[in-house]
């Protein structure tokens, strides 16, 4: 998904040097991933700053404060030990899910279908339970995208995607 904070664009490349500046402040990085929510992630220091930094960038958008916030707090838990694949990899978050473990996604398929139902507002603490699943290895731009722009188009696309991915219970063909 392209979008605001894809690579290459501003608030993606912004976003990018805030989530490796993380590895250096521990500390934050730990306060962040005690948070229950994204309004307690909104009002810790660094995302102030961050958000206040960003404000230029975000002059044509309209209530992108506590989305960023939800994106910031999800961003703490992704892996730095597995940096390149976060910041580098291609396959989007709906193809990590879908991604076996033996026989069965990583992500079931109950788990994945609760995920679409919810609306922007219930999503951090169920995309943090599915980050932990993942390891924290997904793509910091995917994840950031389709959380800024949660809706029909995001649920669609990831069920397009995942969906093929995972092989049908109980059905013969």
């Amino acid at each position: 998904m392209n979008g605001i904070f894809s690579r290459g664009e501003p608030a993606g490349e912004r976003l990018t040097a805030w989530w490796a500046g993380l590895e250096d402040h521990r500390g934050a990085r730990a306060e962040l991933r005690r948070c229950r929510d994204e309004v307690e992630v909104a009002l810790h220091p660094d995302v102030v700053r961050f958000c206040y930094r960003l404000r230029p960038e975000m002059t044509r958008q309209h209530g992108w404060e506590g989305r960023v916030a939800m994106i910031l707090g999800l961003a703490s838990h992704l892996n730095h030990n597995a940096a390149a694949e976060v910041l580098g990899s291609d396959r989007t978050l709906a193809e990590r899910m879908a991604q076996r473990i033996g026989d069965r996604p990583t992500v079931s398929e109950l788990r994945f279908r609760r995920l679409l139902r919810l609306e922007r507002s219930q999503l951090y603490a169920p995309t943090m339970r599915v980050l932990h699943l993942l390891d924290g290895r997904v793509g910091l731009h995917d994840l950031a995208n389709a959380v800024y722009y949660w809706g029909k188009e995001v649920r669609k696309e990831w069920a397009d995607t995942y969906f093929p991915l995972v092989p049908e219970k109980g059905r013969t063909h």
